[in-house]
């Protein structure tokens, strides 16, 4: 564990902006029955063409180190493999190997990206400041779309009343998320700590948000019933089977504020994931992914708290595939021992972000870099499922460039589009820092994964919901103490981002009963250079 002292400036999360005010409001529609829904075509999305009054960037990155000697070969040297040989990620198929009923192996891929931080320049390089990222992101859309079940991580909520805002109280518009289901996305991890930032009104717009345009989400909600089915759950239908995957998604904490319901966000628990995990098992799931937010920001090597807490999530033996953030940059991943039937336990500590406004200037080397990971997953014609390797891809924002995100691999072997602003030296320094520093380049993955069958199924709240109660999670099984993994929020970092809040999970269905320490949350930190984000590289 580790003790994280709170300095003067230190009063808010770390992603920086103030607010612009286009119209719009969220989406206000509820999805009320299982939908299967095309990467491409999933919900077409109002373009709003209001324009921003204000975009003022107040910079605020804390005081990351920046990137510290981490290799590709795992953050603690305890992990059995690591990341997959470089390969060409395609579509896993399926093995030849048969049940004694005649069913199949089949494969298939779960990935996610870093957090969606939706600053005040990225809003205002969108058309018409509407929100609407889908040019911004195109370059990783290929990727994205690849995927089986492509799970993004939802850093903000949609504003409420349409006024947008970023750092430190971030409210984004609802195109957004509409952006994200065209860009491949089949659901968002929405727990995070900037979950609260708009307060009740703000979880329930991006809840609606997500369900208007067919996203499955996790880890807020809308009422105690919500709450009390803390997972998400997506089928894939291969070869004549379903195979169910359940998501699980926690944060550390809400920078201080409250939960505005006392159910809404999920938090950190080692003991109530594991309990959502076997309700998640009881209704159905063969797969189970936890998204989680913890760690320090701008720090390249997963801190102890991070290595324990996915070490804690593998020793309960309910969990498939650990999908960490918050750090901002990218980490490096692992397996660890335990993991469902001792198969061990995948554990990608950070995927730096999606998308956003952060750069080496204000937030520390390779703030401006970020990674798709994603998982190959075996599920066996007995009905087991194995975890078979994790890959991922570099990606980077170019900020000159109208905030576009760019393949860094790409760039780094000569492609160079019309409109890419970054310099040869820029490119080069990005690349060197990330596979010297963080990643082995000979474990990237060099051609996007290709879908294995159908888009997923997206079960409804209500279907999950009465899954959950007509399948309550056995009392018995391998359970890790509830102290495992979850520090006292007073001794961590505060979250430094902000989080979208579409799906809230309840802090109370999944925190029960708090202790003193995890209830004393601390003020979140504030960016500390105060003055404009610049634009360009810095």
């Amino acid at each position: 564990m580790f003790s994280y002292i709170l300095s003067p400036l230190h009063l808010f999360d770390t992603d920086n902006d103030a607010a612009g005010r286009p119209d719009g409001q969220p989406d206000d529609r509820r999805g009320t029955s299982a939908m299967s829904v095309p990467h491409r075509s999933r919900g077409p999305g109002k373009l709003m063409t209001t324009a921003l009054a204000a975009v003022i960037a107040v910079a605020g990155c804390g005081t990351g180190t920046g990137h510290s000697q981490a290799s590709g070969t795992g953050p603690t040297g305890t992990g059995s493999t690591h990341e997959q040989q470089g390969r060409d990620a395609t579509a896993p198929g399926a093995s030849a190997s048969a049940g004694a009923d005649g069913s199949q192996d089949v494969r298939f891929t779960v990935g996610y990206a870093g957090d969606v931080l939706m600053h005040m320049p990225v809003l205002s390089s969108t058309p018409g400041a509407s929100g609407d990222i889908t040019d911004n992101v195109a370059a990783e859309t290929p990727w994205v779309e690849g995927l089986d079940l492509a799970l993004c991580g939802m850093e903000v909520p949609v504003a409420p009343d349409g006024v947008y805002s970023g750092f430190p109280t971030f409210g984004t518009s609802s195109e957004v998320v509409g952006a994200l289901a065209r860009s491949g996305w089949d659901g968002c991890a929405t727990a995070s700590n900037h979950s609260a930032d708009r307060g009740e009104a703000g979880v329930v717009a991006t809840l609606d948000a997500l369900d208007a345009h067919g996203l499955g989400h996790a880890g807020t909600y809308r009422s105690r019933e919500d709450a009390s089915a803390p997972f998400a759950l997506y089928e894939l239908k291969r070869q004549g089977r379903t195979v169910t995957v359940a998501q699980i998604s926690t944060t550390m904490g809400l920078n201080g504020l409250d939960d505005p319901t006392g159910y809404s966000v999920s938090l950190n628990d080692i003991g109530a994931i594991t309990k959502a995990a076997k309700s998640a098992r009881a209704a159905g799931a063969d797969l189970v992914v936890v998204h989680s937010q913890l760690g320090q920001e701008y720090e390249t090597t997963p801190d102890e708290e991070q290595v324990s807490y996915a070490q804690a999530l593998a020793n309960s033996g309910q969990v498939d595939i650990f999908f960490g953030a918050h750090p901002h940059v990218p980490q490096p991943a692992e397996k660890l021992s335990g993991g469902v039937k001792g198969k061990g336990m995948w554990a990608s500590y950070s995927a730096g972000n999606y998308i956003s406004s952060q750069n080496e200037s204000y937030c520390g080397p390779l703030s401006d870099v970020g990674q798709l990971v994603w998982a190959d997953v075996t599920s066996h014609a007995d009905g087991s499922v194995s975890v078979e390797s994790l890959n991922w891809h570099p990606f980077t924002v170019d900020q000159a460039g109208g905030y576009k995100v760019r393949d860094l691999a790409a760039l780094h072997n000569g492609e160079r589009p019309a409109d890419l602003t970054l310099s040869e030296q820029e490119i080069d320094r990005r690349w060197s820092m990330l596979t010297s520093d963080v990643k082995d380049a000979s474990t990237m993955a060099t051609k996007p994964p290709a879908p294995t069958g159908p888009t997923p199924t997206i079960l409804s709240r209500e279907e999950v919901i009465k899954r959950a109660g007509a399948h309550p999670a056995p009392s018995d099984g391998p359970s890790a103490p509830s102290s495992a993994g979850s520090t006292p929020r007073s001794n961590r970092e505060p979250d430094r981002t902000s989080p979208t809040s579409s799906d809230r999970a309840s802090s109370k269905s999944l925190n029960p009963t708090p202790s003193a320490a995890e209830t004393a949350q601390p003020k979140a930190e504030s960016d500390e250079p105060e003055g404009t984000m610049e634009d360009g590289e810095g």
